[in-house]
């Protein structure tokens, strides 16, 4: 997945911009990703969304901080930049 992103930033910008669009691309998709999941667990398990909102939103952030940013920039020190 990281790869497949990577490529297609690196299709249409140069690779010192791709480094600057690629990061905060993974962390708004990782925490799109774990609010989503939040919202589609609290509705299998009929919980109210709205009371677990601040739940939600916060291991949607870590999500975003964790598998986006730190998983992202593994990724990058990995493809030898």
């Amino acid at each position: 997945m990281y790869r497949g992103l990577w490529n297609f930033i690196n299709r249409y910008m140069d690779e010192g911009h791709a480094v600057s669009v690629f990061l905060p691309v993974m962390i708004a998709g990782w925490t799109a990703a774990g609010v989503a999941a939040g919202v589609i667990g609290c509705m299998f398990f009929g919980m109210d969304i709205m009371k677990s909102l601040a739940e939600i939103v916060c291991a949607g952030g870590y999500a975003g901080i964790i598998l986006g940013l730190f998983g992202g920039a593994f990724f990058l020190y990995r493809q030898d930049l």
